[in-house]
């Protein structure tokens, strides 16, 4: 990337982190927002704002972590098929957080097309712990009625994780860690 390109990535990111006004003129450039004209145009600056934001990711970096990763959750349902780098680095950022209830986002990202099904690594979900991780996606399993495709995801997510720790998954979680840091270009640019 030349040095233009990079400095119009970290103005976008820069963008993304802000409220208001300017936050949300920059979201709406990248939001995966169905049939639009730009698919093409926003899926480039989401994969450019999800690998600038792997290379600098701040503890304040957690709702836009999410929120891209929901915005490439989307748009990869609405192709049915492949995986992206953009999804992959996103999935580990959102991991990297350590919040149990990130676990159903990230069971959401494998579950987008037959490809992530096959990608998105069970380790990542032990990035908050195993226990923890178990509790937060039984309290969503547990709710039913208007919540039911929650609790019924929740469910599967958790048969994830027991398949996860039954094929040994979690037996090195922090060389996982380290390689998967190192693989999606994660640096932390403050304590997470």
């Amino acid at each position: 990337m030349d040095d233009a390109m990079d400095g119009a990535v970290e103005a976008l990111l820069a963008a993304l982190r802000q409220s208001g006004d300017a936050g949300k003129s920059a979201r709406a450039q990248v939001a995966h927002a169905g049939a639009e004209a730009n698919v093409g145009e926003r899926q480039r600056l989401r994969a450019e704002a999800a690998a600038a934001l792997g290379r600098s990711l701040l503890p304040t970096d957690r709702p836009l972590a999410r929120w891209l990763l929901q915005q490439e959750i989307a748009a990869h349902e609405a192709r049915g098929h492949g995986a992206s780098e953009a999804l992959y680095t996103l999935v580990a950022a959102v991991a990297r957080f350590a919040q149990p209830d990130d676990a159903l986002l990230l069971w959401r990202a494998r579950q987008a097309t037959p490809e992530t099904r096959a990608g998105v690594d069970v380790e990542q979900l032990g990035r908050a712990g195993l226990a923890p991780t178990r509790a937060a996606l039984e309290r969503v399993a547990a709710h039913t009625g208007a919540h039911a495709a929650d609790a019924d995801d929740a469910q599967q997510a958790l048969r994830w994780l027991d398949a996860g720790a039954a094929a040994g998954a979690f037996d090195d979680l922090p060389e996982y860690f380290l390689w998967a840091d190192e693989r999606f270009g994660l640096t932390i640019s403050g304590p997470t």
